[in-house]
């Protein structure tokens, strides 16, 4: 909306310096305590978490992290969780064990009933709810419906509904469907009648091999202590608990990218380089080229991971659906880059079966196929520009001659867009061309929006491709704004190495914006190539219209 505040250019922190203390006081002795459970090998030769690793979070409460005090937990802030979720990642197992067990905390808080809170949230605490869900969008799972059991008593059944859960568990969250909507249940197996029954059935995954993802075959009479939340609003229900788990998976992927850019520095600097005799992998350019870009995306995701984190803690940001969408997609470039950046510095010894790695990269590969983490391009891009298009009042030209004339002065907005905030006044002065950049990244996306809206109107609805670089402008601008943020931060209080962070922070805003530049350009060419022949990003519809690709062979003859 080419609106500035600069209260959001101050990087969030903990007002008290035993706050940070007591953190990372916590999270080193949950780190040592990890380091010596975690036994791989035998999770995946067990299918479970050994009892050292329980005992392990039991005696650190990671189940009951975000569960207020008032109910036995912890009743950590999302700076906290995040720190902890970092340490978590040691093995992707116990991620998705404290995971499944911060998301189910989290929808009782919001939804529960005050029974159910004072019930379950305490259980919880106390170690005694192993909590599953259900897989929201799995569109090759089966369904849940509520029907009428026995004297017209309310009953839900279904067969192979996919369901993720820590080992053996004993409580559910599911989802089923009457007449059109969708109701959120949650089943306690103690308080299940005995004509009631839950049977679990494993899937061989490839990964992940001390969780319990598989299918749930269910019969159970429900009441209204049964419902979750009120009937009918199992689709808000469903949205929160993706939503919930893009912060701690945020955190989990900084903590592993962490791990294996020092893993990885070790390596290069070991290793003999595959182009110079005396030299070692570290020397070569290509090596610190592909490293360097993992370092730049790490560092742009724990930017905006702590910086989301902490508006929220301050309650200066209530609603954060669409970062945290943006945040999800950052998460999944950072994982995949995390995997190809090994792959290619490794080599061969990356797809040994004995490099620690190559389970890594199983429980990744199982983890993402398992949550929604995946954002909804359509309803961050509809929700953007609702959202400004009710800020600004904006009403549609709809004269012809007067949209010509005025795209005459957009695009001179759009090649000069000037400076009207002057955010580097508030920022550190070596981050002065970081700030140029955001600022004009502002105000075209603006111009860009208005001039969408004024050309297409309600039919930008069905326009995926400007969508979505709508929505890569989104990540662009919020990547800018926490890099700069913190970076102008750590220089101003003196931290480490603070002058590589002014460094990053400006080659990763002069990217960014040059990519921002190159999406909003293709975007305010009204009367493009694209916009003539639509059916040029419609290469997908042709390859599922005729079964595959269906282009000839190159050394094909017709004659």
């Amino acid at each position: 909306m080419n609106k500035f505040e600069k209260d959001f250019m101050i990087y969030p922190e903990y007002a008290d310096s035993d706050d940070v203390r007591n953190i990372e006081g916590y999270v080193d002795v949950l780190r040592k305590s990890l380091e010596l459970s975690i036994d791989s090998k035998s999770i995946e030769k067990d299918g479970k978490l050994s009892s050292e690793m329980l005992e392990t979070l039991r005696s650190n409460e990671i189940h009951s992290l975000a569960i207020p005090k008032d109910f036995g937990g912890i009743g950590m802030n999302n700076k906290d969780i995040s720190k902890v979720f970092e340490e978590l990642s040691l093995d992707w197992n116990i991620y998705t064990s404290a995971h499944l067990a911060l998301q189910t905390a989290n929808l009782l808080q919001i939804y529960g009933s005050d029974e159910q809170k004072s019930k379950y949230l305490k259980a919880m605490a106390e170690g005694k709810v192993r909590p599953a869900v259900a897989i929201v969008k799995d569109t090759n799972g089966g369904k849940l419906e509520e029907t009428v059991g026995p004297a017209g008593k309310s009953m839900i059944n279904g067969e192979n509904l996919r369901v993720i859960g820590q080992h053996n568990a004993n409580f559910y969250v599911i989802f089923a469907e009457n007449a059109g909507e969708q109701t959120c249940y949650i089943l306690d197996e103690t308080e299940m009648a005995t004509t009631d029954k839950i049977k679990f059935h494993r899937d061989e995954t490839i990964g992940l091999k001390g969780t319990d993802i598989g299918r749930i075959d269910i019969t159970a009479l429900v009441t209204d202590k049964n419902v979750l939340g009120t009937a009918g609003n199992g689709a808000e229900i469903a949205a929160e608990l993706s939503g919930s788990g893009r912060m701690p998976l945020a955190a989990a992927t900084v903590g592993m990218a962490r791990r294996a850019l020092r893993e990885l520095s070790i390596w290069c600097n070991r290793t003999n380089s595959r182009r110079t005799r005396r030299g070692t992998l570290a020397d070569d350019s290509r090596s610190q080229r592909l490293v360097t870009d993992l370092a730049l995306k790490v560092y742009a995701l724990e930017s905006a991971l702590y910086y989301l984190a902490g508006l929220i803690d301050e309650g200066l940001s209530i609603v954060v659906d669409i970062e945290n969408s943006l945040l999800s997609m950052l998460t999944r470039d950072v994982l995949q880059s995390v995997i190809s950046t090994q792959l290619e510095l490794v080599g061969v010894a990356a797809s040994d079966s004995q490099f620690p790695h190559e389970r890594i990269f199983r429980d990744v590969t199982t983890l993402l196929a398992t949550f929604d983490e995946s954002p909804d391009i359509e309803q961050i891009g509809l929700a953007t520009i609702a959202t400004w298009a009710t800020t600004t009042s904006h009403k549609r030209i709809v004269s012809t001659l007067k949209r010509w004339m005025k795209q005459e002065t957009e695009q001179e907005k759009m090649k000069n867009p000037g400076l009207t905030h002057y955010i580097a006044e508030h920022a550190h002065p070596s981050l002065q061309m970081a700030c140029q950049e955001l600022e004009f990244s502002m105000s075209r996306i603006n111009n860009v929006v208005s001039r969408l809206m004024t050309s297409q109107g309600k039919n930008i609805e069905q326009d995926y491709g400007s969508l979505e670089a709508l929505v890569s402008v989104l990540k662009n601008n919020l990547v800018m704004v926490s890099t700069i943020s913190r970076a102008s931060r750590s220089y101003s209080i003196g931290l480490r190495n603070a002058d590589i962070e002014l460094a990053w922070a400006t080659i990763i805003c002069s990217r960014l914006s040059r990519a921002t530049w190159f999406e909003l350009d293709a975007l305010s060419d009204l009367f493009g190539l694209v916009r003539f022949n639509p059916s040029l990003l419609n290469a997908g519809r042709a390859v599922f219209d005729l079964g595959g690709y269906i282009i000839e062979s190159p050394l094909e003859k017709n004659w």
